[in-house]
């Protein structure tokens, strides 16, 4: 993050640094940090949530399960356009640039393919992301065995 002069991080960084675009999904993550409601956050508040995010019980389960929703087919790896055609729900008007530069983020190696560990991966780097999938995970029927709404308790 590129923080001014008193160490914070106004939200047009902030996107720059997610690779995100203006939306109203960025705005709710952004949101979610500014606790103090300043229209900026510090480096400890960007942490401290995406800390969070991460010890939610069912964080790795929702990794996993928007991995498995991007696939298409039978590979067991996400090219580009599925997972642009994935995140696009949640932001309808990424171009081609801008799912290039997400997809990086995801493609750890370079392949040109995202696998399972890449996915999970990126996503631990950048926990905040998994809300990307959130659209997604809101149409499938997400319940536990004991039928308790996953998304819920992610959530």
């Amino acid at each position: 993050m590129d923080p001014d002069a008193s160490g914070r991080v106004k939200f047009h960084n902030f996107l720059r640094v997610l690779r995100l675009k203006a939306c109203p999904l960025s705005v709710e993550i952004f949101d979610f940090l500014d606790v103090e409601r300043s229209g900026s956050i510090t480096f400890k508040q960007f942490l401290y949530g995406s800390a969070y995010i991460m010890t939610l019980p069912l964080f790795r389960q929702a990794c996993e399960r928007a991995f498995t929703e991007c696939l298409v087919g039978e590979n067991d790896y996400l090219i580009k356009q599925e997972l642009g055609d994935t995140i696009r729900l949640a932001i309808p008007d990424l171009n081609e640039n801008e799912i290039s530069w997400l997809f990086n983020l995801f493609d750890s190696d370079s392949d040109e393919r995202a696998s399972k560990d890449d996915f999970v991966s990126c996503l631990r780097r950048y926990p905040l992301l998994i809300a990307l999938f959130s659209q997604n995970l809101l149409h499938k029927d997400l319940t536990t065995e004991n039928g308790n709404s996953m998304l819920k308790e992610f959530v």
